[in-house]
């Protein structure tokens, strides 16, 4: 699968690619809503991992975007927040699913390998 991981944390991105390429899978990473929609208008990713804070832009409204044209409107859009809340109070988004920080390796899989 062709993934994106969007987070404007280095680390935590870096690591989530490890992982996804150690799996098999191609990875890219935007570390805000700018260079998010660059790519996502330009090239089309099956997962979309996509963290709710960033600096630029909330990832509401990035996930909105995306869903609204290009070559990954279709595609499985996840979001990454380390706030219970956001995840508890979400069912009004257009996100397919929810990771909550810091993600585990099962939970990663589990997105990985779901329809």
């Amino acid at each position: 699968m062709n993934l994106l991981f969007v987070d404007d944390n280095h680390a935590c991105v870096e690591t989530l690619v490890d992982i996804a390429s150690g799996l098999g899978h191609t990875a890219a990473v935007a570390h805000d809503g700018a260079a998010c929609l660059a790519l996502t208008s330009s090239e089309h990713f099956d997962r979309i991992f996509l963290d709710i804070s960033l600096p630029d832009a909330d990832g509401r409204e990035i996930c909105s975007a995306i869903r609204a044209a290009g070559p990954s409107s279709d595609a499985r859009i996840i979001a990454m927040t380390g706030h219970t809340d956001f995840v508890e109070g979400s069912g009004d988004t257009d996100f397919d699913g929810f990771l909550l920080k810091p993600i585990s390796l099962q939970a990663l899989e589990l997105f990985l390998l779901s329809r």
